[in-house]
């Protein structure tokens, strides 16, 4: 019985002591190196690599114990001389090492002797890509084995050249009035060189595009298109280069600058058309792969608006239509595009219509549950997907949000614009898929813009030969109002 009580009192202050000294070096008043080692054991990922690599680690706290209490590095002639231990005898050496070592040795933290390992592994950060995605698009993480990579290149290089062209078209258009040649000429010579500077990046990462033709599978033609649009684009440039080459800026520099907007303007429209097709390029062939999972999550949102971008929209969808959503509830779709923003841009400036962009973003998402989709669809069109709220509600909301920019006002320190919308609708049937819903609104915002734009077509595939039909809404009262884009 006392022999019992004996080896059960051992046994409880054994415990006890395990214990505490964990909980020190949890606490941070533990031997570093122990702490360090503790921490291998209770990892998960760690005790993976011990089962595989047991032999490299206890070797290699045996070297770490060795150089941690003892000052003098073993001679090479006695290490030559010292047979390969055991895993055994490594576990051993080490208690030994530990019970005979000086406790102020082993709690120094600066000391000299003390070796930082290299990782054995190095590991993603899931964190990282939050906090590069808060320093722009050109920090995107991209993995090369992706054949989307290029793609998403060819995007970071155009997208650089577009905050270029936006710093630049507020510089000419301050300008104007009281140009000077040195003026004019030196926003010639940056304009020319961003032109040559984006046509040599283009060129470089097109080219790396067309080595990987081959393992775009069946989606090759979508590599093919894409070259087909670079190319394009890449005459675009070169005509403005050209263009630029043969600008007189002594004889009229308010000229000059007039031209110079006008060539911002055209590689404006260049570079949309070609984001758009980035886009939808580079989320079909994700899809197509089934690699949803592996995006970079920056992607999935616009870095002006901060809403969906057209990646994070057909990812959604997608996703639904995956839960077979469709099937479960109410889901109605809505485009909403801005009428003739190009010539707001032409007017006003490629910085003013971006504000506007973005507050007209903001105050769309907040008209909405957060269960519903927003976000931009292409260029300056939005994209709303509301669920279970019903076709006749949407419409009257989305009608609502139509007539209210018509009321809106925008200014800013030289002057103030006034925007108008063009709306599609439709509900996507159970028996749907995705891709013929998207048609289907395409369809009805071509036929509302051919109808004069700035009105709400609605198309229900659920009649027996279903057309764009325009919506006669009422008047729903919105009153005028003033945005002040300075503030924003």
């Amino acid at each position: 019985m006392s022999l019992f009580l004996f080896i059960l009192l051992f046994l409880c202050v054994v415990t006890n002591i395990a214990a505490g000294f964990y909980a020190a070096i949890c606490l941070g008043y533990g031997p570093p190196t122990v702490r360090d080692a503790v921490s291998l054991f209770v990892n998960p990922h760690w005790r993976d690599v011990l089962r595989d690599k047991r032999d490299d680690l206890f070797e290699w706290f045996r070297f770490q114990w060795q150089q941690r209490v003892s000052s003098e590095p073993a001679k090479p002639e006695e290490e030559a001389e010292v047979a390969e231990p055991s895993v055994g005898d490594a576990v051993g050496h080490i208690i030994q090492q530990f019970a005979t070592a000086n406790l102020s040795d082993l709690l120094e933290d600066e000391s000299t002797t003390l070796q930082q390992p290299e990782p054995l592994q190095e590991f993603y950060d899931d964190d990282l890509a939050l906090i590069l995605m808060k320093k722009g698009t050109e920090a995107w993480l991209m993995n090369e084995k992706h054949v989307e990579t290029s793609i998403m290149k060819l995007n970071v290089a155009m997208m650089k050249s577009g905050r270029f062209a936006a710093e630049l078209d507020l510089r000419l258009r301050e300008m104007r009035g009281k140009a000077t040649i040195d003026g004019a000429k030196r926003c010639l010579d940056e304009l020319r060189d961003d032109c040559r500077n984006y046509l040599e990046a283009q060129a470089a990462t097109a080219g790396q595009m067309l080595k990987r033709l081959d393992e775009f599978g069946e989606l090759k033609y979508i590599a093919e298109e894409i070259d087909y649009s670079n190319m394009e684009q890449s005459a675009q440039i070169e005509t403005t280069i050209s263009n630029l080459d043969h600008l007189d800026v002594a004889t009229d520099p308010e000229e000059a600058v007039a031209r110079l907007l006008k060539e911002l303007a055209s590689l404006r429209v260049a570079r949309h058309r070609l984001h758009d097709m980035y886009e939808k390029a580079t989320i079909k062939i994700v899809l197509y792969e089934n690699r949803l999972e592996t995006m970079p999550p920056q992607l999935f949102f616009g870095e002006m608006t901060g809403l969906r971008s057209r990646i994070g929209l057909d990812a959604t969808i997608f996703d639904w239509w995956k839960q077979k959503r469709q099937e479960k509830r109410q889901l109605t779709f809505c485009l909403l595009d801005f009428v003739d923003f190009g010539g707001l841009n032409d007017e006003h400036g490629i910085l003013v219509s971006d504000k506007i962009v973005r507050v007209f973003g903001k105050s769309l998402e907040k008209s909405f549950d957060s269960q519903d989709l927003v976000g931009v669809y292409s260029g300056n069109c939005f994209m709303v997907a509301t669920v279970n709220i019903g076709p006749r509600k949407t419409v009257t909301e989305i009608e609502r949000i139509r007539q209210r920019c018509a009321k809106t006002v925008y200014r800013y320190n030289a002057g103030s614009v006034r925007t108008r919308l063009t709306c599609a609708i439709t509900e996507a049937l159970a028996d749907q898929s995705a891709a013929d819903v998207i048609r289907n609104l395409e369809m009805t915002l071509v036929a509302a813009k051919k109808a004069g734009r700035n009105h709400t077509f609605q198309f229900d595939a659920g009649h027996m030969n279903p057309q764009p039909e325009r919506v006669d809404a009422p008047n729903l009262g919105e009153n005028e109002r003033e945005v002040n884009l300075d503030d924003e």
